[in-house]
């Protein structure tokens, strides 16, 4: 009796991998523990992933023993084997070193992985209107999703990010209004420079969408 609990106890792990789990945590950067917006979280060799929200969360689908390939822009790129549902993630700057004489790979110019938050920042975190605009400057256009729970960016969703030049993006703690507000922002930048081509590939799920 003893020799075949011992057996269907060795098995129960095996029987785990494979089934599917959601998924979710904060990505940080470690050297100031700032959440980092828009990193790309993705599932190695299963081409799907998602980005992090304001806040630095994540939600996707993933099986024990995946691995996540969490990057950002200035960031080193760090891989995480999936053993549980939450994981938090921290990653570390790229530094670059200077040298005397001519470097055989110069620094490229306009290199600056640091974010500066101000004042103004903070007292207009949930303005819409003012991070519309603040993240339009940097070329950074998000569409708010309302599916959280199957926020799992397939090669469609990646290829109209890319058509588009926009991110999709969690909910976040924002409100219905805020999201709504500044989605409409999004839609008529698309509007405006793509007519109304993008409306066919937009997921559905996309906060304030009307046809």
């Amino acid at each position: 009796m003893k020799k075949i609990i011992y057996t269907i106890y060795l098995l129960l792990p095996i029987l785990s991998l494979g089934q599917e789990m959601l998924v979710h945590g904060v990505v940080l950067g470690k050297k100031n523990r700032e959440p980092l917006f828009e990193a790309t979280v993705l599932i190695g060799k299963k081409h799907t992933g998602t980005h992090t929200d304001f806040d630095g969360k994540y939600v996707i689908k993933a099986s024990l023993n995946d691995t996540l390939v969490v990057s950002y822009a200035g960031m080193k790129t760090q891989k995480v084997t999936v053993s549980q549902p939450e994981i938090n993630i921290e990653l570390e700057e790229i530094v670059i070193k200077e040298e005397f004489g001519p470097p055989y790979n110069p620094k490229p110019k306009n290199l600056d992985t640091r974010v500066l938050i101000t004042r103004e920042d903070i007292e207009n975190r949930d303005n819409p209107k003012y991070n519309f605009k603040k993240n339009a400057k940097k070329n950074v256009f998000v569409i708010f999703v309302s599916a959280l729970t199957a926020y799992d960016l397939n090669p469609k969703d990646l290829a109209f990010q890319q058509k588009y030049n926009v991110q999709y993006s969690l909910v976040g703690s924002y409100k219905t209004d805020y999201l709504r507000a500044y989605n409409k922002l999004t839609f008529k930048h698309l509007k405006k420079k793509y007519k109304k081509y993008w409306l066919t590939e937009i997921r559905k799920d996309a906060i304030g969408l009307k046809y």
